[in-house]
Order: C-alpha cells, then sequence, then structure tokens
C-alpha cells in the first residue's frame, strides 16, 4: 500500500513533468527554415503553410499550401514531415494520401516535382507599385499590353521588381491571378506533376535587355506630362503674339480636360545679342519672363527648350564676356554650334572647366526656375555634344574626362540646381540610359510631323512616331516617361488617322505633348485631345523592345527604334474604381478598309468559359455580347477601342463620355444588392455634358434615376441605359456629381 504522503509526492513529481513538458511543446519551433543559394523556404508547421524569400527581394510568396486539383476545386495534403538532404528540401504528406514534394534550390530558381497525378501548389504573391505584373519576349503575340491598377491574365506569369531588377517567372502552366478579396493580392496556383520552377532573372533590363545604366524611375512625378509644344505648328519663327494666342486656346479649351504644361520650343536665340536670357527682340519684345508669366496667369506651366550645352560665345546669359577656356574648340581652334540652335550664336561649351558648370550652368537655370517660373525643361541637344567632345578633347580643359563622364556631371548639377519640381525631358541621349535617374523623361525616336506617310524617303511623319511610341514602351514608367514626340491631329491626317495616334498614346501612358494650331481646331479634332488626357499612371505589362530590327550601336541601346511591324491592338487592363475590365485599341495599318479578329482567349487572355460585353468607345454605343472572338471592320490607318467586362447578373457600368481609360472621372462606384441600386460619383467638366453608359440584364428595368446635378436625359437602347447630365455641379471645388439608378 501507498502512503498519503508518497502518493502526494507521486502527483506533484507527475504535476511537474506535465508542466515542464507543456512548456518545452510551448517554447518548440512552430517554423522551421531551409536557407540556400540566397533563397529560404520557410515551414509553418502548426499551419502546414510554407513562405518562399529570397534575400535580394524579400517574400516571393507566402501562405503556400501543397494539394491536388480536383474536380469540384482544390484538395489540400496534410500531416506534413519536413527533412532537408543537401539542397533539397522534402516534405511528405500523409493525410487524405502519401505525397512527397521536392523543393530543390540553385543559385537561381527552385525545381518544384512531385510525383501525384493533378498535384498543385497554391500560394498567395503580393505585387505592388515596385512589383508588377510582366510579359517577355518570348510571349509576343502580335497585342501589346499595359497595365493601370493590379491587372492580372490568362497568360501572365512574370512579375518584375523593378527596384531590384529582376524578373520573377513562374511556369508558363501557372496562373496568377488577382485575389478575389484583397486585389493588392494575387493568388498563384503551380502544377507540379510534371515538375515545375520557380525562377529569377537577376539584372534583367541590365543583362537581357542590354541597358548597362539601368535606374528605376525616380518617383518626382506620378504620371506624364500632358501639353502643347510649339514647334510643329510654328517652328523658328514662333512669336510672341503666337505664344499669347496658343495659351489663349489651351486655357479655354483643353486645361479642364487636364492639359498642363505650354512649351517654347528653339527660335528664340537667333540674333548676335539673343541668348537663352535675353530673347530675340524682334519676336519677342516683352522677354520670356513675361511670356512665362502671362501662361501661369492662364492657370498652365511654362516649358521651355534649352541645349545646355551651348552658349551665346558674344553675349553670354551670365557675364558680359566669358573666358575663352569656357568654350571647346576643334583641333584648328574653330568655335563650333551647339545642335538644333536658331542660329550659330550659340556655341559649344567647354563642360570639363568646372567654372562653366558654376558660373554659367547653375546661375542661368536658378534664374529660369527662381526667377522666371520654369516648370519643364525640354534638355536638348541629341548627345551630340558627347561626341564632339571626345573627337576634339585634346583642345579642352581637361583632356583626361570623356564624354560620358562629363554630360552626366552637367545634368547632375542642372538637376541640383532646378530640384525636383521640374519635369527635366532629354531630348535625347541618342544613347538610351546614361541619364537614367536624372531624366523624368526621354525622347525615344526622331522628329514626325502631321502627315501619315514621308512624302520622300526617310523624311518625316507619323510613322516615326509609331515606331517610337511602340518600340520604347518597354522603357515607359519603368525607367522614365517615354516622349515618342508630338501628338498632332490636324488636317492633312484624316479623322481615323488622328483617332489612331492619340489612342495609342493614351494606352500606353507615355508623354503626351500636342503641336496643333488649337485656336483653329475644328471640334471634333479638338474632341479627341479632349477624350485622351490627362494621361494615367499606366505601366507596360510587355518588357521587351517590340518586334525592333536593331536597336544597339558599339553594345549600347540606342534610340530610335525601328519596328519590323507594328502592333495588330493595345490591350489596357484596368483595376480602378470604374471597374475591372480591358480598354482594346484594335488597329488597321493597312491602306484600305479591312476586316480584323480579336480572340478573347488567346490575344487578351481573357477567360474562356465567361461571356464579355463589348462596349465601343468612339461611337458610344454596346458593339455586342460575346464568349470567343471580336470581328471589326476598320477603315484604313484606323481604329476601334473597346471596353470589355465580364458579363455580371447585375447592372454594371459599362462606361463613360469622358476619357479612353474609363478611369479618370468616375471616383467611386457601388452595387447595393438589398436595395437593387447602382450609386457612383463622377467628375465632371464645367460646361460639358457627361454620359454613363450602364448595362440592363435581361428581366430587370429602371425605376428611379437621380442625382443632384441636372439629369438632361436617360433613356434605354436595348440593355444599356444611358444618362446624360448637364455640365453643372454643387460642389464647384471639384466639379464631382453623385447619381443613384434604382432597378
Amino acid at each position: 500500500m501507498i502512503s498519503r504522503s508518497n502518493l502526494n509526492i507521486f502527483w506533484s513529481s507527475l504535476y511537474l513533468a506535465l508542466f515542464i513538458f507543456g512548456l518545452f511543446s510551448a517554447c518548440a519551433p512552430k517554423t522551421s527554415v531551409f536557407s540556400r543559394n540566397g533563397w529560404s523556404v520557410e515551414i509553418d508547421k502548426k499551419n502546414e503553410v510554407l513562405a518562399v524569400n529570397h534575400e535580394d527581394l524579400g517574400l516571393v510568396m507566402k501562405d503556400t499550401r501543397l494539394g491536388s486539383r480536383e474536380d469540384n476545386g482544390f484538395r489540400t495534403l496534410s500531416k506534413w514531415t519536413v527533412k532537408q538532404e543537401k539542397d533539397v528540401l522534402i516534405i511528405n504528406t500523409k493525410e487524405p494520401e502519401a505525397t512527397t514534394w521536392n523543393f530543390e534550390i540553385a543559385d537561381e530558381r527552385i525545381d518544384i516535382s512531385c510525383a501525384l497525378d493533378n498535384a498543385l501548389l497554391q500560394g498567395v504573391v503580393k505585387p505592388s507599385e515596385g512589383r508588377i505584373p510582366a510579359r517577355i519576349e518570348s510571349q509576343d503575340n502580335g497585342i501589346m499590353y499595359t497595365s493601370l491598377g493590379h491587372v492580372s491574365a490568362r497568360n501572365i506569369y512574370c512579375l518584375f521588381d523593378r527596384e531590384t531588377d529582376i524578373l520573377i517567372q513562374f511556369s508558363e502552366n501557372c496562373s496568377l491571378s488577382r485575389n478575389p478579396t484583397d486585389e493588392t493580392l494575387m493568388n498563384v496556383a503551380l502544377p507540379v506533376a510534371e515538375g515545375t520552377e520557380l525562377s529569377l532573372n537577376p539584372d534583367y533590363y541590365i543583362n537581357v535587355l542590354g541597358l548597362k545604366y539601368y535606374k528605376p524611375m525616380p518617383k518626382r512625378f506620378k504620371t506624364a506630362p500632358a501639353g502643347w509644344c510649339s514647334w510643329y505648328c510654328y517652328y523658328m519663327g514662333t512669336t510672341e503674339a503666337d505664344m499669347v494666342k496658343e495659351t489663349d486656346a489651351l486655357a479655354k479649351y483643353l486645361k479642364p480636360y487636364g492639359m498642363e504644361y505650354i512649351q517654347l520650343d528653339a527660335c528664340f536665340t537667333r540674333g548676335k545679342e539673343a541668348s537663352y536670357l535675353n530673347w530675340t527682340k524682334e519676336t519677342f519684345p516683352k522677354n520670356g519672363k513675361w511670356i512665362f508669366q502671362y501662361i501661369k496667369s492662364k492657370g498652365l506651366k511654362p516649358g521651355l527648350w534649352v541645349n545646355a550645352y551651348g552658349a551665346n560665345y558674344a553675349h553670354p546669359e551670365c557675364a558680359e564676356k566669358y573666358p575663352e577656356n569656357y568654350f571647346l574648340r576643334d583641333k584648328d581652334g574653330n568655335l563650333s554650334s551647339a545642335c538644333c540652335t536658331a542660329d550659330d550664336t550659340e556655341v559649344r561649351l567647354d563642360y570639363s572647366n568646372p567654372e562653366v558648370i558654376e558660373k554659367h550652368l547653375k546661375p542661368m537655370f536658378k534664374i529660369l526656375k527662381d526667377d522666371w517660373g520654369l516648370e519643364y525643361l525640354k534638355d536638348a541637344g541629341w548627345g551630340t555634344w558627347i561626341d564632339y567632345y571626345d573627337k576634339n578633347k585634346e583642345r579642352a580643359f581637361d583632356p583626361t574626362k570623356g564624354g560620358r563622364e562629363i554630360y552626366v556631371e552637367v545634368q547632375e548639377a542642372l538637376r541640383q540646381t532646378v530640384g525636383p519640381d521640374v519635369f527635366i525631358l532629354g531630348c535625347a541621349m541618342h544613347e538610351v540610359g546614361l541619364c537614367f535617374g536624372i531624366f523624368d523623361g526621354s525622347r525615344t525616336g526622331g522628329d514626325d510631323r502631321a502627315v501619315w506617310y514621308p512624302e520622300k524617303k526617310n523624311r518625316m511623319s507619323m510613322q516615326t512616331y509609331f515606331h517610337s511610341l511602340f518600340g520604347a514602351n518597354y522603357l515607359n514608367n519603368i525607367t522614365w516617361f517615354c516622349d515618342p514626340d508630338t501628338v498632332m491631329v490636324r488636317n492633312p491626317l484624316t479623322l481615323e488617322e488622328a483617332r489612331t495616334v492619340v489612342s495609342a498614346i493614351a494606352l500606353t501612358g507615355q508623354l503626351y505633348m500636342a503641336s496643333d494650331f488649337m485656336w483653329k481646331l475644328p471640334p471634333g479634332r479638338l474632341d479627341l485631345y479632349r477624350k485622351t488626357i490627362p494621361t494615367t499612371p499606366i505601366v507596360p505589362i510587355d518588357l521587351y523592345p517590340y518586334k525592333i530590327e536593331s536597336n544597339k550601336q558599339d553594345g549600347y541601346v540606342w534610340c530610335c527604334p525601328k519596328l519590323k511591324e507594328f502592333p495588330r491592338a493595345i490591350d489596357l487592363k484596368v483595376n480602378a474604381e470604374s471597374g475591372i475590365y480591358d480598354v482594346v485599341s484594335v488597329f488597321n495599318w493597312a491602306d484600305d478598309e479591312q476586316t480584323k479578329t480579336i480572340s478573347l482567349e488567346k490575344d487578351l487572355g481573357l477567360d474562356p468559359e465567361k461571356e464579355y460585353l463589348v462596349f465601343d468607345f468612339w461611337n458610344q454605343k454596346l458593339k455586342e455580347k460575346t464568349k470567343d472572338e471580336i470581328t471589326s471592320s476598320i477603315p484604313a490607318h484606323g481604329t476601334c477601342v473597346y471596353f470589355i467586362r465580364s458579363v455580371l447578373k447585375r447592372p454594371q457600368l459599362l462606361a463613360t463620355s469622358r476619357h479612353i481609360t474609363g478611369a479618370v472621372s468616375t471616383k467611386k462606384l457601388t452595387w447595393d444588392q438589398p436595395h437593387s441600386t447602382l450609386s457612383g460619383s463622377s467628375v465632371i467638366i464645367e460646361g460639358a455634358p457627361y454620359s454613363i453608359f450602364i448595362h440592363v440584364p435581361e428581366g430587370m428595368a429602371v425605376s428611379k434615376v437621380d442625382s443632384e446635378a441636372e439629369i438632361l436625359f436617360h433613356k434605354i437602347t436595348g440593355d444599356v441605359l444611358e444618362v446624360r447630365f448637364a455640365g453643372h455641379s454643387e460642389n464647384k471645388a471639384q466639379n464631382i456629381i453623385n447619381w443613384t439608378i434604382k432597378f
């Protein structure tokens, strides 16, 4: 028999043992980490999920489960055991069946394999402003993809990390789709029965695309500028009166729609007395500061073309006379004209002399910025100063310095002087990328002209514009904002050609500088601008030069790309307050009317199991419902722009009359299911009627349309409701109207 005292000792010892066991169990690690070659796979043993990290990228994938694809969805495998063998992580599962998963880690990839039929790995990735969906050149299908917001498609399986220049590639048979409950996340499903790979392509822009100076785009400006340039209207003949006339017209007709900048191009330094601070008196009697102030008085921002690598030899900008060693001479001692200036009075400077930066460049741009009010600089010269300097540097102040080195020093000093608020457009580096991080934007091609085809071989036309726009789009909003040169819509361009011009630039988000006579542009042409500005923060998905013949010289990527062919369409994928949809511009580059067909699945990566509404933006009407393809008859050199939305069982917004992206005017959109009510908030333009187009499903009818703004009419055509509002709002400060439609 056990005594009471011994029994007490027994129970006390048992309690102590259980306490210690529980304590150690509680303290036992709930996670384990397998690290190799910069990768780490973190195993959450309790929840049986894993996360994949990389030392350069941080989190790559999280909440990842192992399972199999079944007819009724995803079947999770559980009861994990984990072990490591050299470079392989092995996870065994027991329920509902025994399986073995191998994660083999190499330098730049993880190979995943499992013998189970229909083995599927499901996880979550978190794209961001800096980590974006991407396609690579091998995926080219003749359609150029761009994005506005967090988007996905069935044929997108890469992510690009802008900060690190790393391309993250999932296997081609994976599914990378928006998370239905959190649009900032993406679900990834990786079939692994036959083996799959998660790989990295480091230094993607540097090594794969050849941009040795790659830097991610600075965050000084959220969108590319929208403005007007004097050059292709007035060329060297621009006068003060011209600038006043165009400023008045732009302020009246286009400023309310998003036009911001007015930029004067080369023309104002003609004559021996004229310089960048003392303009030609015959054409600009009140001088440049007065012009700047006049532009500002109209609520617009002044911009100026300046070749910073030249100055007036006889009457320079910041002194009565500059020392001789401020100027660059050739081997015979001759001065040379700076590129593209009004005449030969502006000659090349010798920036190997540091005094030229300190006593000329910085003081001049301080005056232009702080005293005159410069807000946009077209930083001219085409990089020709580099070539000239390198050929003649034996006569330079410091011949030990190279032309590229000095060129960057000048631009760094210029940026430091004007600060982050002035938009600097490189115009342009013939060698792409030397001033990444300094320029906010850059020209990407040669000069264009308001004709569709050149009148003579190798002359200017809108063909130059398209080569630049499509060929360099992979740089836009990645390294800088691309400028394919100016937009023009006037005669002799046809209306169809003009629509193609504005549609292409608006759906890529590139720099949008117009150069038409705005004071006399017909209303129909003016409306093309009104429906395509302001610019929006569009990012390319296709991260490769589109079908270029060649873009390198001496190992450097060169501007002015030449394309083998233009894309069949641009597909802008949108995720905004206005909804989740595609805006597709289908082109006809032929010289006669043609029938063009776009496959929703193969061309656009849409779900073949869904039905879609196709709304014609330029004609403001529903074209069709379809599950497979869109066929269009398109005039020569024309385009059709379609909003494509999946059919819902409830009323939904199709489009508005305001902007080609559909995302500019709609600030709020809500469907109240219990009360069958669709409501929204829209930004309108004062004095301009505004329409919304709503799809009304079969079996539903409109019972009431209400708004604080005046409703001009509402009508149903087929199953589309159009509500047109007068261009007036009670909220004058923001021009916002609220509307409600009950069904």
